[in-house]
């Protein structure tokens, strides 16, 4: 993929800050791949990180929903009901900058792991969108499908003064770049490595986990969730013929994991991210089958 130390390098090379508005018909913003960021007008941090393998123009313009007078769906973009709460609130102007990069989806979302993990260590906190997070007051509108349509359950977000309030983001728990097999990786404390079927036996409700294939350098997938039920649906793509995991979910595949029973799912997602951008950083890639499904 890429050396290791050259992840951060690349993520150096964002362009310059142009309105959000109307991105979508600006020749400015490259009609390639890449990552984004969008951010208030002139303002820090950012407040959405993300990656798209179609035009980056073309995605930017996937949000111009956030400057209408009814809050968007969350079809085309997960964030725009966000970003539409925001300026709702505050009457505030996006500016977004991009990055073009021609690799395939597994580097660009493991290089989105890693700006969204630099972005937590510089400013203590997450892009304010990511991770579903929605501002305080607001209820966030539903994606907008066949199935929602059909079922009656599409239905638009807004002000909503009793909407839960976000929960204050997870600080980054270690330093990125350390070895992704080691005991203490990211400042946890790992299980031992086990043979995967061994591990469907355990009763964990829910936490963290890693996967290898001894002999190999770095590793297989990190992952969140209900361990044993994650770790099964791993198991299951060894069934799919073709299936592109397939092949790193077998033979003497270990795993090891951090019970966290207790913490937000949103947590989970953000320890999880920084695991995947531990990893780039200390290899120069993403664990092997991490964003092959």
């Amino acid at each position: 993929m890429r050396g290791t130390d050259e992840a951060a390098t690349v993520l150096q090379g964002w362009s310059t800050w142009l309105p959000l508005r109307g991105a979508g018909s600006n020749n400015q913003f490259p009609a390639r791949p890449g990552l984004y960021r969008i951010r208030r007008r002139k303002g820090e941090p950012a407040d959405y990180i993300g990656e798209t393998g179609r035009q980056l123009r073309g995605r930017l313009g996937h949000l111009q929903g956030v400057y209408a007078d009814e809050m968007p769906y969350a079809d085309p973009h997960t964030a725009a009901p966000s970003l539409w709460a925001m300026r709702d609130h505050d009457g505030c102007e996006f500016e977004a900058s991009v990055l073009a990069l021609e690799d395939d989806a597994q580097v660009r979302k493991a290089l989105e792991a890693t700006a969204i993990t630099l972005h937590r260590l510089e400013f203590g906190q997450s892009p304010a969108a990511n991770f579903g997070r929605m501002p305080a007051g607001y209820r966030k509108s539903t994606g907008n499908n066949a199935r929602l349509v059909a079922s009656g359950q599409r239905a638009r977000g807004g002000r909503d003064p009793d909407a839960i309030a976000p929960s204050a983001p997870a600080a980054v728990s270690g330093v990125p770049g350390t070895d992704p097999e080691a005991a203490s990786w990211m400042n946890w404390a790992w299980s031992p490595w086990i043979h995967v079927t061994e591990a469907l036996g355990f009763q964990i409700n829910g936490g963290l986990y890693r996967l290898r294939q001894p002999g190999s350098t770095g590793l297989v997938y990190v992952g969140q969730g209900s361990i044993p039920q994650r770790l099964r649906a791993h198991l299951a793509k060894t069934r799919v013929d073709g299936h592109r995991q397939a092949s790193w979910f077998t033979g003497d595949l270990e795993a090891s994991w951090v019970e966290l029973p207790s913490m937000a799912k949103v947590h989970l997602l953000e320890h999880e991210t920084d695991l995947i951008a531990s990893h780039v950083l200390a290899t120069g890639r993403a664990p092997a089958a991490q964003f092959l499904g």
